[in-house]
């Protein structure tokens, strides 16, 4: 660990008194022992070559809110970045927090005969408006309880800090308008590495904040276009890629304010609707890829070659959610779930007859899967499920207790599933049957 990263969580905000500090100085080893951490390099080091080898992904773990008439669907998923829990968002039912099971913290292989845990929220932070989105503290790590916490933009409301053990609110973030009124960050996310500097994404701006001076932004950037979502690579940390729901994609330079377009507007070179995604692949971090709403194109872009991208893949998307994708932490596999229920991976190292990334194909869920997240260091999946349904009338009426609404309204009654599941991707154990 750097200095710079040492003094910054030091000086995280809400860390307590001194006393509490001495405490978090001296764990050095965090939730995790001197032979945890060498597997995890021995992991880290070896090849994602195992990962969907048998062509099956084994549910370990689910948790569900499955009542239609409440609408309850999930809102994507992020593993922690120290890989203990899941931070997920579910409408009408805030945030929430789930905790890996312990049994999956060292297995090598996981039988499909393993019984699946049902699990409950060890965190809720309950519904308060709409949340635009969340992120976790690059430098979270359980051990350092001052380093566990998660911003959150909800609608009306100025961007703000969770803590993950107590779901207490630590502090607030407040972007002004051009009327000096609070406004709400439609997109988030930190600074690579230490996390010491926060961003909001807004209408026609990008604010920057500092994670240890609460209030009101340190620096601000004037966009012509509204930043649905951003993303910044390590390497190039002076430069925020932003999508915007004109369908545009931009470069921002914070150190000039300059913006430089990504693509344009013609139908090879662009999506058809609104940017809803940007994830850079971790192991280069000269290709990024997008998504958007209600088109089926996933496009790979190239830092070096912003003018069009350089390769197209496919998924279903026939909704306005934002439908999430994610790298493996080694940057092998891509994947993306679809408005169908089905999970694509690709294999960005393995290329088809056709030059395209080879794809498997795994149906997962019977409703629409947003949400798709990679474990840091095991071969651990995390998928969200759920969208709109438009009510019925008589599913109220078996709400309410009504049986003879029951039969007609279990036949016409959509497949609806909000749940938050965990699969292992690595090697298991099959029957021979």
């Amino acid at each position: 660990m750097s200095e710079d990263e040492q003094e910054h969580i030091e000086n995280a905000p809400n860390s307590g008194g001194e006393e509490e500090q001495n405490v978090a100085e001296e764990q050095d080893a965090p939730m995790q022992t001197d032979e945890h951490a060498l597997d995890v390099e021995q992991h880290n080091a070896a090849s994602e070559q195992d990962f969907f080898k048998h062509s099956a992904c084994i549910e370990v773990a689910r948790c569900s809110w499955d009542r239609p008439v409440r609408q309850n669907y999930l809102q994507g998923c992020h593993w922690s970045p120290d890989g203990t829990c899941v931070l997920t968002t579910v409408n009408n039912d805030g945030m929430h927090i789930v905790e890996l099971p312990t049994d999956l913290y060292s297995n090598d292989s996981v039988s499909e005969d393993r019984p699946v845990d049902l699990l409950t929220s060890a965190v809720h932070v309950k519904e308060g408006g709409l949340v635009y989105d969340c992120a976790w503290y690059p430098a979270m790590n359980s051990g350092r309880p001052e380093t566990c916490c998660w911003i959150a933009s909800r609608q009306h409301e100025p961007i703000q800090l969770w803590d993950a053990f107590t779901g207490g609110l630590r502090c607030s973030y407040k972007g002004y308008d051009q009327f000096d009124e609070v406004e709400a960050a439609l997109s988030l996310t930190f600074a690579p590495i230490d996390g010491a500097t926060l961003y909001g994404g807004y209408k026609k701006s990008i604010k920057c904040f500092d994670i240890n001076v609460p209030g009101r932004e340190s620096c601000s950037w004037r966009t012509k276009s509204t930043a649905s979502c951003m993303a910044i690579a390590s390497s190039m940390p002076q430069t925020i890629l932003y999508g915007s729901w004109n369908r545009s994609i931009s470069a921002l330079d914070t150190r000039s304010g300059d913006c430089l377009s990504v693509g344009n507007y013609a139908p090879a070179n662009s999506h058809t609707a609104g940017v809803t995604w940007i994830v850079f692949a971790p192991d280069t971090e000269t290709l990024f890829v997008t998504g958007a709403r209600k088109d089926p194109k996933v496009l790979f872009w190239d830092v070096r070659k912003l003018s069009q991208p350089v390769q197209t893949l496919q998924r279903t998307c026939g909704t306005n959610q934002r439908i999430y994708l994610d790298f493996s932490p080694l940057g092998q596999w891509l994947i993306s779930g679809d408005s169908r229920g089905v999970l694509h991976a690709w294999n960005v190292r393995e290329l088809d007859e056709k030059g395209q990334p080879k794809e498997l194909l795994f149906p997962l869920h019977w409703d629409c899967l947003n949400g798709v997240s990679f474990h840091p260091h095991r071969p651990i999946m995390a998928t969200a499920s759920g969208q709109y349904h438009f009510p019925n009338a008589a599913w109220q009426d078996v709400e309410d207790g009504e049986p003879d609404a029951l039969e007609s309204t279990i036949a016409n009654r959509p497949k609806v599933e909000n749940s938050l599941t965990m699969w292992w991707i690595g090697k298991g154990l099959f029957s021979e049957e």
